[in-house]
């Protein structure tokens, strides 16, 4: 046979090998691709579809809860004064959403004042404990231990400024030339900002700020959870946080750690929804009955809400 008669023999073959093979497995592979395809894409129809249905639930459920929620509190704090201060990095969507609903309660937050990241810095302490010694020296009637460190002189030295004085009733305590004083000194430190202070509220509510990038860091949550148990020790105080400042690198998560702090500040997470507002109210409406404890969704040992 000549050459290129060979050449054509073996193309013929190798045409009638791949239309035999088209026919065949290949072709039964590309149909059974097609069928897997199609049940791919049914498939993500379905998960597609059930997540829109549970972002329209999550929808209404927080929409009902934000209609809802004012009603659920109503009068649970009626004619009460309240200090409402901001840790640092505290998110001012929730602490302005959380007062709101603290009116709808009924109180007055009389006192408002913000954290600033140089009085729970560690670079600061000199500065906080000098100042604090030297505030402590000037009012001895706050009776600060000696023991006391200067974080938690400046909790109880914050207190005295824009918390009522203990035992104080509903309407809370005039802001008199003692916590005029002692706002003008933090302030000038850079330690606190003070926008009202007048007067001085019955109740507290702290509000956490995000937690710490890593767990070294997460360490200096010590310093506002102290600075928080000497405040709660003289006025009935909550700490509200997301559910992220419930972890361990949160604020909330560190307090609620601490036995110590636990036995003055009550703690409320999920701060982010409207339901985690609703408990942090009922929680400080529990303090004026000497209820302490800790509320919410995550590691919450009291449940969602106080008892009623």
């Amino acid at each position: 046979m000549k050459p290129w008669m060979l050449r054509t023999a073996i193309g013929v073959l190798v045409l009638a090998f791949g239309i035999a093979l088209g026919a065949g497995p290949l072709q039964k592979s590309a149909e059974q691709r097609d069928r897997d395809l199609d049940r791919a894409r049914a498939g993500a129809a379905r998960a597609e579809d059930q997540v829109a249905a549970l972002s329209a639930a999550a929808e209404f459920a927080t929409a009902y809860s934000d209609e809802t929620a004012p009603a659920l509190v109503a009068g649970k704090l009626a004619g009460r004064t309240v200090t409402l201060v901001a840790l640092p990095g505290a998110d001012q969507a929730q602490v302005d959403a959380l007062r709101a609903l603290l009116v709808s309660a009924g109180a007055k937050v009389t006192a408002e004042a913000r954290v600033e990241p140089a009085a729970v810095d560690p670079s600061g302490r000199s500065l906080v404990d000098a100042l604090t010694n030297q505030l402590a020296a000037q009012n001895k009637a706050l009776g600060i231990p000696v023991s006391a460190t200067g974080y938690e002189r400046l909790g109880t030295v914050l207190a005295r400024a824009i918390g009522a004085d203990p035992g104080a009733g509903p309407g809370g305590s005039a802001y008199d030339q003692t916590a005029v004083g002692l706002v003008s000194g933090l302030q000038a430190a850079g330690l606190v900002k003070v926008s009202t202070a007048s007067p001085r509220g019955q109740l507290a509510v702290f509000v956490a700020g995000p937690p710490a990038k890593s767990a070294s860091a997460a360490g200096e949550n010590a310093v506002p959870v102290a600075l928080m148990r000497a405040f709660g020790a003289r006025v009935p105080t909550v700490l509200a946080g997301t559910s992220a400042s419930a972890g361990e690198r949160g604020v909330l998560g560190t307090l609620r750690g601490d036995t110590t702090a636990t036995a003055t500040v009550s703690g409320v997470d999920s701060l982010e929804t409207p339901m985690g507002r609703v408990a942090t109210v009922l929680a400080l409406a529990a303090r004026v009955g000497g209820k302490i404890g800790q509320y919410g969704a995550v590691d919450a040992t009291g449940g969602p809400v106080p008892p009623s």
